[in-house]
């Protein structure tokens, strides 16, 4: 089997096949001598932002001097992004090589009568195995969905925990009040290990606060920093890289090795590709950004809506959304965001969805004359690119989905290698 067989393999393994909390992944783990307890982890969850913070603490360590291992997900071309060692992807050959060993495992377990993992639970193996095995100083951890039932809380012994940023999304899973979410994410908390929560309305503040205190775990709160900048663009980034912060601090007292040079060259570094992006198409800034929930496209509406508000209409919008998705609490801030002109929906992972996109756009009601009109659709992303670009605008956003950046990426990354 190789690389490419086995990603089928993978692909083809149920995303969310039966489970019985994380006794499948600490199943799995025995199986390999349990290696995610040979590493200090930082265990990252959230609704938004937890990708960034992961960066932006990963970047942190790595100036400090500590060979860092990053698990993130979901991946925006190829699945070895998803885990990294000092920024480098996993090679196809130490995934294919290890990915077998866990599937072999998978398999017997099934075979024996136990669940065979999941999609995420295999994925998420791999990660361990080989950070493990490639001795990184540290692990920076990302959440998949939730925090208590997710695959990577068979961590049991953290070096601390980051909550960042609550809101409503994947509510069929997670619960539909933003106390239910909080009490999810908050389930990646472990006995004695210390919490940092990022900004946060006060009812999911008290709901990590608890849990903390339930836990005997050290809770801290982040608060803005003005002395500090950061690389990524986008204003809420002020808030994950105050959680990044107070993290580091927490790290420092506890024994870490992070100077406050390191802490700032790590932050003006930190790269997390496909949120809040500035590249280029067809000699037109293009800036990419999940915004896949709708807190996500509110950020975005309000940074568009603030850095691009003196010519209403000069953004021009590529979009596309998963049926699964909250589409028209997505589009709602971006509906509403004066610098939106033109709009471009278009197909993303084999679903076309394009007239009842537009539906869903034009039900969200009248936009201002300045800027009204009736939205494109194209079936390839390409063609939605290209479209975009024959607008008279100043900037081409795409969002949505980060399936979209994906697609968006993959092609930009072919036409460089093709030039």
């Amino acid at each position: 089997m190789d690389y490419t067989t086995y990603i089928q393999w993978l692909e083809d393994v149920p995303r969310y096949g039966k489970k019985d909390g994380i006794h499948n992944m600490q199943v799995l783990m025995e199986r390999f001598g349990n290696p995610q307890d040979r590493l200090p982890v930082i265990h990252v969850a959230g609704t938004n932002g937890k990708g960034s913070v992961c960066a932006m603490l990963a970047s942190v360590l790595r100036q400090s001097g500590y060979r860092v291992g990053l698990y993130t997900s979901p991946h925006l071309i190829e699945y070895t992004e998803r885990i990294q060692i000092d920024g480098q992807p996993i090679a196809r050959e130490d995934w294919l090589s290890i990915g077998l060993e866990v599937k072999e495992a998978a398999e017997q377990i099934a075979a024996a009568g136990g669940n065979h993992a999941t999609f995420f639970e295999l994925i998420t193996a791999i990660a361990f195995v080989y950070f493990a095995r490639a001795g990184v100083d540290v692990v920076v951890l990302e959440t998949g969905v939730g925090g208590r039932l997710d695959a990577t809380n068979v961590v049991k012994h953290p070096a601390l925990c980051v909550i960042t940023s609550i809101s409503l999304d994947h509510t069929k899973t997670l619960g539909d009040t933003l106390e239910a979410i909080a009490a999810e994410k908050a389930g990646i908390l472990q006995s004695g290990a210390p919490v940092v929560l990022a900004q946060n309305p006060p009812c999911v503040r008290q709901v990590v606060q608890n849990r903390a205190k339930e836990l005997g775990c050290a809770y801290y709160e982040a608060v803005p920093q003005e002395d500090y900048a950061v690389s990524l663009v986008g204003d809420y980034q002020k808030q994950n890289m105050a959680a990044a912060i107070q993290a580091a601090r927490v790290l420092q007292a506890a024994g870490w090795s992070i100077s406050d040079e390191a802490l700032r060259q790590g932050l003006s570094k930190a790269q997390w590709p496909g949120r809040m992006e500035m590249t280029a198409f067809s000699q037109k800034p293009l800036l990419l950004d999940g915004a896949h929930n709708p807190a996500g496209a509110e950020a975005l509406g309000e940074y568009l809506s603030r850095h691009y508000a003196a010519r209403p209409g000069r953004v021009a919008l590529v979009f596309s959304a998963l049926a699964k998705k909250d589409t028209a609490h997505i589009m709602a801030p971006l509906h509403g965001c004066p610098a939106i002109g033109p709009v471009i929906f278009t197909c993303i992972d084999g679903e076309n969805r394009l007239a009842e996109l537009a539906d869903l756009w034009n039900n969200l009601g009248e936009r201002p004359a300045a800027v009204r009109q009736a939205p494109r659709q194209t079936e390839t992303v390409k063609e939605a690119l290209q479209t975009a670009a024959e607008q008279d605008v100043d900037l081409i956003v795409g969002a949505g989905s980060l399936y979209l950046i994906g697609d968006i990426k993959a092609l930009l990354q072919s036409e460089a290698e093709h030039v």
